[in-house]
């Protein structure tokens, strides 16, 4: 079974970039542009991790941090990165009292980020 991540981010190329980066023979990374999509794909699959932006819809609401609530109630082994080009630390640590396992600002640091998920179970390459 591949191990299997959920990439979300209303940038299109920022979710197609992390997948082109981050999908191996033995990882299988599943992408949406809306939470939506998320929700659904967090009911109909098994997910080891969800990684999202916080900021979805290109506004000032934090959608993200509803998706991170979503999954927590609906998928609770699935850990949860959250990601967002406007930090703010009031919601930084929202998300991780919300349950995220980890935050991150934009741009993401490739070697950073490998590093949390090898953390969270993702197989080595």
């Amino acid at each position: 079974m591949a191990y299997k991540i959920l990439v979300v981010d209303d940038e299109s190329a920022t979710a197609f970039g992390l997948k082109a980066l981050l999908q191996s023979d033995s990882v299988e990374v599943l992408t949406a542009i809306n939470a939506l999509t998320a929700r659904s794909i967090l009911l109909s699959e098994s997910v080891d991790v969800l990684l999202s932006d916080i900021r979805l819809s290109g506004t000032k609401d934090a959608e993200g941090l509803e998706l991170l609530a979503f999954a927590r109630e609906n998928s609770p082994e699935t850990h949860v990165i959250m990601m967002t080009g406007y930090g703010d630390p009031a919601v930084q640590q929202r998300a991780l009292h919300l349950g995220a396992a980890y935050y991150y600002e934009k741009p993401v640091d490739l070697a950073a980020l490998t590093e949390t998920l090898q953390k969270l179970g993702l197989p080595s390459r």
